[in-house]
């Protein structure tokens, strides 16, 4: 899924004039990131970096949003799609929604990775506008570890390499 980030960045660059008006605007747009993401995972197929991928893949602990097969490696992938700033007077950022226990918040996503006993490498990718910056999301990443625990992920982006209207949080769930 890693391999992935260069293309997404990319991807979602082209995009930046809808991203910095769902900012402006303080909305989510979920439906919308899993729509760019099955478009660009058409393309991908075709081009053959992607070997396939499905959608709203039913497993026992629910549905998954997507598995995509890179190789012979599968990717079970929970999307969300997170305002960071100000929405109807309250502000948000990464360690609201990391601390969240709600659905607002992921501990239920990484649960129902967590509940896939086939093979593959679990993952949540987070669309947030704007880019919340290296130290909030690091520290949102280490509150959900310590909060959650024994549940632990890896942030394997970092706001740093994205700009200020977006960034894409590709986070492992680690197994076990």
């Amino acid at each position: 899924m890693i391999e992935l980030i260069p293309r997404l960045r990319e991807h979602f660059g082209r995009l930046e004039d809808r991203l910095v008006c769902f900012s402006e605007m303080g909305v989510q747009v979920e439906g919308w990131f899993k729509g760019e993401l099955l478009t660009l995972l058409s393309s991908l197929r075709t081009q053959g970096l992607v070997a396939d991928f499905d959608r709203e893949v039913e497993t026992r602990g629910g549905r998954i949003d997507l598995t995509v097969k890179i190789e012979a490696e599968l990717h079970w992938v929970e999307v969300k799609h997170w305002l960071i700033g100000k929405q109807k007077g309250s502000t948000y950022d990464p360690g609201f929604y990391f601390g969240d226990p709600s659905s607002v918040g992921i501990i239920k996503d990484v649960d129902k990775l967590l509940r896939i006993t086939s093979p593959g490498r679990l993952w949540l990718l987070i669309l947030l506008t704007a880019n919340p910056g290296k130290e909030p999301w690091s520290a949102g990443v280490d509150k959900f570890n310590t909060k959650f625990s024994p549940r632990r992920m890896s942030s394997l982006t970092s706001p740093e390499d994205f700009p200020s209207s977006f960034f894409l949080g590709a986070l492992e769930v680690c197994r076990g």
